[in-house]
């Protein structure tokens, strides 16, 4: 399918895609990473833009924002199936973590 009609008045062109599935190791996976990134922006927001000068740095503005927008664009890691993740196991364990 090429166009999906909206309204009579407006068209959205494009490709339609199945949706995506996320099985519970990939879940764990997602908590895991939402675990470490919010370590990442604990030592960034507590060491490194202090000693940058606080938020007055160029710098430390672009760190925040980045920081902002990993979780922003990721849905927060995908934070509303976060159970199904944790009902995989223990999460941040094992060789391929």
């Amino acid at each position: 399918m090429n166009a999906l009609i909206v309204t009579p008045s407006a068209v959205i062109e494009g490709q339609v895609l199945q949706p995506a599935v996320l099985d519970a190791q990939t879940m764990a996976y997602m908590n895991f990473a939402r675990i470490e990134h919010r370590k990442l922006e604990q030592l960034i927001r507590e060491s490194i833009i202090p000693m940058l000068g606080g938020y007055q740095s160029d710098l430390a503005k672009d760190l925040e924002r980045h920081l902002m927008q990993c979780r922003q664009f990721s849905l927060n890691f995908c934070w509303q199936h976060r159970h199904l993740g944790a009902s995989h196991g223990v999460v941040g364990e094992g060789d391929d973590v």
